[in-house]
């Protein structure tokens, strides 16, 4: 295993007070906490595992963290990646990225293979994933990111890198895309553009949008992907946008009638720029666009049902059949 490089934040050394304040909600959110989880216990008509319950109160509690008692807590990206890597004895290579003198460094995660191999045509050895983690941009990458890109990847029977960009707000837009167009520019050293698909989880899947974007046409702050004028003769195998924020403002019906509920419930806010994108997208697209929406499912539902090794959920079934068939093709 390599060591690892630039990482997705330093978790801050929180002042004397700023840890009595995180004591002190934390012993507030306590009895909230067990009333949670005996109330969807008692109530648990779905039939739900005690670890998805854990999960559930547990990120119910974490929203109500201020962000740099949240960030004390949460390891960084990099090291959440190594560590997983170590529990399950796979191989992890690491690539430092530059990208440009404007933005920080990023580090590119392989997992269980060799980043430096090159492609060998006509047998499928050369397909990669390249994922982009979901979290608003202010959030690590954690387990069920990791295992679902992994899943992704087995499905496509293809490389699988991670990519640990620099948090909000250490760092603003378009520093992550330019990390993102760092990443394919390192990737595309050693497989050709048809042999990458680019996936990515709610900011994540809002990164590979951006990303897709500035392949078409290249943000004037951000070095363009490929060199040369030559962007539009090349084009990417695949892209999988899970749950993505599709716009910057809140205007969408679905934030006003959504707006009350739970983040866990059968409600997604952000459902209609969703479906008004992807009906967009399929109009005016060249290539082959498919818009899923999973009745009854939450906000990056896949993503959370991998977490706790639930594999019947709806959207993540239709993800990992959608990239197997890809992968077959």
């Amino acid at each position: 295993m390599t060591a690892i490089g630039a990482k997705s934040h330093n978790p801050p050394r929180l002042t004397l007070l700023q840890r009595l304040q995180l004591l002190a909600r934390v012993l507030v959110s306590l009895p909230r906490f067990i009333f949670g989880i005996t109330r969807d216990l008692v109530f648990n008509r779905d039939s739900v595992s005690f670890r998805t319950i854990w999960m559930r109160n547990t990120a119910r509690v974490a929203d109500t963290l201020p962000l740099p008692q949240a960030r004390a807590l949460q390891r960084p990206s990099g090291r959440t990646i190594a560590s997983l890597c170590e529990a399950h004895h796979l191989r992890h290579e690491t690539v430092e990225l530059d990208a440009g003198s404007a933005f920080p460094r990023a580090t590119l995660h392989f997992i269980d293979c060799d980043p430096t191999a090159r492609s060998t045509s006509g047998n499928g050895s050369g397909n990669v994933l390249v994922y982009f983690h979901g979290g608003g941009y202010i959030t690590p990458l954690s387990a069920g990111h990791f295992k679902f890109a992994r899943a992704a990847a087995q499905r496509l029977n293809a490389k699988c890198a991670l990519l640990e960009y620099t948090l909000a707000p250490d760092l603003k837009y378009p520093g992550q895309l330019a990390q993102a167009a760092a990443a394919l520019r390192y990737v595309l050293q050693y497989h050709a553009a048809a042999d990458i698909t680019i996936a990515g989880d709610s900011a994540g899947g809002n990164l590979a949008l951006a990303v897709l974007a500035h392949l078409r046409e290249p943000h004037p702050r951000v070095r363009p992907v490929f060199e040369g004028g030559d962007h539009h003769q090349q084009q990417l195998r695949a892209a999988l946008c899970i749950s993505p924020r599709c716009a910057n403002e809140c205007s969408a019906a679905s934030y006003t009638y959504n707006a009350s509920k739970d983040i866990v419930s059968t409600d997604e806010v952000y459902v209609d720029d969703i479906r008004q994108f992807g009906e967009l997208l399929g109009s005016s697209s060249r290539v082959d666009t498919e818009l899923v929406l999973c009745t009854e499912e939450i906000h990056v539902q896949a993503i959370r049902d991998i977490a706790v090794d639930n594999w019947d959920g709806v959207m993540l079934k239709v993800a990992l059949n959608w990239l197997q068939n890809l992968g077959e093709n």
